[in-house]
């Protein structure tokens, strides 16, 4: 099983996020969050799999995240323009 755009996911807080995005970075995935209550509780988190089953952790490294940000901004791009042709 993996997390794929458009799920919904319950972290450990107990509060559910949307995935809106999902890309590929230095052999890793990693996942633009937002909470559907409170549009401005935004979550990156790495997805990593081990025994089975699919774990996320937080990114907190902000250098991580200016460089995931661009990537997570050209692949909304891309998705936004396939919707509008």
């Amino acid at each position: 099983m993996e997390i794929e755009t458009k799920d919904v996911i319950t972290l450990t807080n107990g509060e559910e996020y949307v995935v809106c995005s999902k890309i590929d970075f230095n052999e890793n995935k990693y996942l633009y969050l937002i909470n559907p209550i409170n549009q401005q509780d935004i979550k990156f988190v790495m997805e990593t799999a081990r025994d089975n089953k699919i774990f996320v952790s937080e990114i907190e490294n902000e250098n991580l995240i200016r460089q995931l940000l661009p990537l997570f901004y050209e692949k909304s791009k891309d998705i936004i323009t396939e919707i509008d042709s």
